[in-house]
Formats: structure tokens, sequence, C-alpha cells
């Protein structure tokens, strides 16, 4: 294999030159019989104010390796939308229609994991339903509500009138649930079968016909503001926004964090090495490219501009690539830097079920982070480009580096791909001269 030929291996993707070939499943290891659902706040792209849009995912399970997506309907136990397969943390979906892949990075128990900007939590098929007030709003307008208690139900909605108040209508009756088929019969003799999943450890969520229903709101504000007092307390979005990261400083090493000024690691993927070096002072990042020990790309981003070399010549970066590389100074654990958190501005989007959503902008980038509330660790990076869409960034296995709180595990999520990279090596602010910049001959 020539490097001309090696060196075509590049792609335009958000992420380090990454592979996005459709890889095969794991030899599959487990299997489970649950349903995952989850929910991501994305950012919608055609919104100047860069506002984040609630999407939800509910995926069903089964013990043959196949899953479904179609909880709404009534074949929901047999339809088949791709299959699975759970190697260690990893549970990896194929889809039937598109070849596209998932991955949902499990917990350690498995009952929650993480995809992108979304949050999984486990379901079980159940024979009862927890009694309580579950809401799901689905517009800006109009949401719906159950309160099961005992057997009987109560059925309620809210539709927001034009001049400003709300219509609203509520309907009795009684359930049976036997399998997570859940049978609702009103006082009026209309009947509805749905599909219902809950879950004993988790008793904020469940999924009523494929949608994800929530504790109300009372209930749930009243669990964030014991969760994270400091954000609640602050009225304002900015403020609460910034105190947000300011925490999330703190938990992943406040001063050491603020004194890195050099960064080198070395991260695998898709039978690549890559090699990053950063001078958070000079500003400027290195990327090196390898397979099989062979270097088969060199980039090099400084200021606004930059270069590669494949081996046969140099050649400028696009300016869409130096954005890319430039997530290395000013995005995620990066972007808690205090200096960078001063140059910043964050907006809280959201808050709900432990997570709040952010969105930072700091030299014209604009990034949503996704922080835990109940350890105020980054979960997620949500990374918006025109060109290339939107991708994700779902950090885990964090270790303390140079008494740095760092991720060893990432999932990458763009499009139809996901992608898995592991860090072989940290190191926390190493002696950078100036020949480990120098352009090769």
């Amino acid at each position: 294999m020539t490097l001309y030929t090696l060196a075509r291996i590049r792609t335009g993707v958000l992420f380090l030159c990454l592979l996005f070939s459709c890889s095969a499943l794991f030899a599959q290891s487990q299997t489970i019989n649950a349903v995952y659902a989850g929910t991501a706040y994305e950012y919608d792209q055609t919104s100047d104010a860069g506002e984040m849009v609630r999407t939800d995912y509910v995926f069903y399970f089964r013990p043959n390796s196949s899953f479904g997506i179609g909880m709404d309907k009534p074949d929901w136990q047999k339809k088949v939308d791709g299959t699975y397969s759970i190697t260690g943390n990893q549970l990896k979906m194929k889809f039937l229609n598109d070849g596209s892949e998932k991955i949902i990075l499990l917990s350690v128990t498995g009952e929650t994991g993480q995809s992108g900007a979304a949050t999984f939590i486990k379901l079980n098929i159940t024979n009862t339903v927890p009694n309580g007030f579950y809401k799901y709003i689905r517009s800006a307008g109009k949401q719906d509500g159950f309160y099961f208690t005992d057997g009987k139900f109560k059925r309620t909605t809210n539709l927001t009138t034009v001049s400003g108040g709300s219509n609203s209508s509520g309907d009795n009756g009684s359930y049976t649930i036997n399998q997570s088929q859940l049978g609702l019969k009103f006082d009026n003799g209309r009947t509805l079968n749905y599909s219902f999943f809950s879950s004993n450890e988790k008793k904020s969520i469940v999924v009523i016909n494929g949608d994800l229903y929530y504790l109300d709101e009372e209930e749930q504000a009243k669990q964030v503001r014991e969760a994270n007092p400091a954000a609640a307390k602050a009225s304002d979005g900015l403020e609460a926004g910034m105190n947000l990261l300011k925490q999330a400083n703190q938990s992943h090493g406040g001063k050491n964090l603020d004194n890195l000024t050099t960064l080198k690691a070395v991260m695998n993927t898709n039978n690549l090495t890559l090699t990053m070096q950063a001078d958070f002072t000079r500003q400027i990042v290195r990327l090196e490219s390898s397979l099989q020990g062979n270097t088969i790309l060199l980039e090099q981003m400084e200021g606004n501009s930059g270069w590669s070399f494949d081996g046969n010549g140099y050649a400028p970066l696009s300016a869409q690539r130096v954005t890319e590389l430039k997530r290395y100074l000013y995005c995620g654990l990066l972007g808690l830097k205090s200096d960078n958190l001063a140059k910043s501005t964050a907006t809280l989007q959201t808050q709900q079920y432990e997570l709040s959503s952010v969105m930072v902008m700091l030299n014209s980038m604009r990034a949503g982070y996704i922080i835990n509330n109940r350890n105020n660790r980054l979960e997620a990076l949500i990374m918006v480009d025109p060109l290339s869409g939107t991708t994700t960034f779902t950090y885990s296995d964090f270790k303390k580096t140079g008494n740095i709180l760092l991720p060893y595990t990432e999932i990458m999520q763009a499009g139809k791909h996901a992608q898995t990279i592991t860090y072989e090596s940290y190191d926390v602010n190493p002696s950078l001269p100036a020949s480990a910049w120098a352009k090769p001959k």
C-alpha cells in the first residue's frame, strides 16, 4: 500500500480523520428483554436563537438479539427493526432499513446508558403500573397527562388558546396490564390498548405507547432543586448556565484544570492511532494519524490557519477543518478552563432527569454541554456545524491524571455512524519544544 493510497483515508466529518466504515457487529455475549428509553436535547439549526428541541428514543430489545422501535404499533412485540449485540458495556445496534449503527454506552449496572446527547433508562416488561401523575408535553401549546391510582386512571389534555387561556379536558376509566400490554377502558365504554413500560428503580419515568412521560413538573422541579441548589436559585438563564459550568470545572480538577497549558494524548480508533498535542497558550494543535506504525497524515492548526502533510506534499487546512481542530482548545473539557469560561456565554437550556443542557458560545463556536447534576461531570458534548451537521461526543471511563478528571473513552455519533475512541494515555503539561511543532522534511 502506497503512502498516497493511505493518505486517502482522510474524511471531512467532524473529528480527526476518523474512518466511518460500517463494521461488523461484535460477537454476541449477552441479550436482554427490556426497553431503553431516552431523551435528547439537540439544536434546532433553523433557529437563529440556537434553541434546543426535544427528541425521544424508545428501543425494545428482545432475547433473540432483535430490537423494535414502533412501540405505538399493534405489532410492537414482534416487529423487527434491527439487530443488536452487547460486548462489555457497549450495546451496538444495526438498523435493517439503511444499515446505520448506533451505540449505547451502558453503565456498570446496565440500568442507564448514554448515546450522544441522549441519556437512556432501562425499563422493564411489567404487570404493574406505578401510581402517580405522568406528563408529556407534546408541543408548545399541548400536553397530555395520565393519573394512575389503584386500577383507575384519568387522562387529561390541555391546549393553549389563541387568547392565552387554556382548554382542559379529562377522561376517567379503569385499566388492566399484562406483560406491558396496557388496556384502558373509559367510563363511556371506549377502549384503547397501549404498550407500557416502567422501572421499579426509576419511578420518575414511564413509556406509554412509545412516548416518554415524566412525573408532574412540580415534583420534577423539586428533584432538580435538591440535586443542584446553586443552579436552581439562579433565576437568569445565563447565570444558571455559567454556574453549572463553574461547578463542572471544580468536578474535573478546578485549579489543576485551569493550570493546564499543554496536553498530549494518544488515542485508538478503527486501527488508527491518533496522537494529539496542544499548546493552549500559543493556541496550536497538532494531530498525527498513524496506521500500523506508519504516519499517514499530519495536521497542524495555529490561530486561524494551518497545514496538512500526507507524505507527498503540503496543503492548507480548510476553514472548516481549522474550526474542527479548535475543538481541542475551546470545547468540552478544555472549554471548562476558567480562562475560556471568562470569554464564554452560557445559557441554560433545560434541566430534566438529573441532567442539564447548557448552550455555550466562545469565539463564534457554538456547542452544547450536557452536565450530570449528581456529580457535576461533563457527560456529553454537542457540536453544531452548518456543513457537517450535529456531532455528539459521549464521555465515560473517567480517571484522574495529573489531578484532572479525564475521560478515557469517547463515543462519537455523527449522522448514521457511531465511532468509539479509546485513550491510551494522557500527558499533562508536557514540555513541547519548537522541534515538536516543526514541519517534516
